[in-house]
């Protein structure tokens, strides 16, 4: 697992990881698709959050970038 300076996020590590992909619903609702989990039976494709430890963790290359995407689609 990575330690890193990361803001903290409601989704935990998902929220700012680089291998998150953030899926919505018509209804509104968000869920965090691991990417990896397309290629490793490690992780699960929506695991469930907050997530506090990832072996597979790895920030975004922005980490702020999350925040930026939560207001834009409220």
């Amino acid at each position: 697992m990575s330690s890193v300076d990361v803001p903290s996020h409601p989704a935990g590590l998902c929220g700012v990881c680089a291998h998150r992909r953030v899926v919505g619903n018509r209804r509104g609702s968000r869920f965090y698709l691991c990417e990896r989990a397309a290629t490793d039976s490690r992780f699960r494709k929506y695991p469930p959050l907050p997530v506090v430890t990832c072996p597979g963790f790895e920030p975004g290359t922005d980490p702020w970038a999350a925040y930026r995407d939560e207001v834009k689609s409220d």
